[in-house]
């Protein structure tokens, strides 16, 4: 799977758009596993459970379908559109009405580092550090990361400064 794959990057002459957290879509696989095998349990063991036992696989399956939800409508679904006609930034997520984040010129993309890891962040310039948008997976110091990472700058990140108008990467 190439970096463009993983991200759900398309590519036009005026505008480049991508899924940042798309590769999150596997881990939800897991969960939707996860939460058959607990009512499985809960089914088949209906009896032996007891109340007690019932109502924490109840919250258990309850708590994960919540959190897949909000995975797949907050974090996987959320698609940033730099567009180069409209000279601005766009976050398109299904239920939401289309936002304009910022003009794309006032784009300033960074890295900023969270325990132990990093990954690319866009802003608006002067403001990058008050509200930012990840752009990327995180990214470590292995071998494997630094692959990724190479991947990652190649096909997804140079499409998007090559459409700005502001080309900077800033260090946090």
């Amino acid at each position: 799977m190439t970096a463009r794959d993983k991200y759900k990057v398309e590519e036009t002459p005026q505008s480049v758009s991508l899924q940042p957290h798309y590769h999150l879509l596997k881990s939800l696989f897991w969960f939707f596993i996860a939460i058959v095998g607990t009512a499985g349990a809960i089914f088949i063991f209906y009896r032996q459970l007891g109340e007690g036992g019932r109502v924490l696989g109840y919250s258990i399956v309850a708590y994960l379908i919540l959190h897949g939800l909000y995975d797949y409508i907050f974090r996987v679904n959320v698609r940033y559109v730099f567009d180069k006609t409209g000279n601005a930034v766009y976050k398109i997520n299904a239920p939401f009405p289309k936002k304009r984040l910022m003009p794309l010129d006032q784009l300033v993309i960074f890295t900023s580092t969270e325990q132990c890891s990093w990954h690319y962040a866009m802003g608006a310039r002067k403001k990058q550090f008050i509200k930012s948008y990840a752009i990327s997976e995180a990214f470590g110091s292995g071998k494997k990361s630094e692959r990724l990472l190479g991947a990652y700058e190649a096909e997804v990140l140079e499409p998007i400064l090559r459409l700005s108008a502001t080309s900077s990467i800033r260090q946090d």
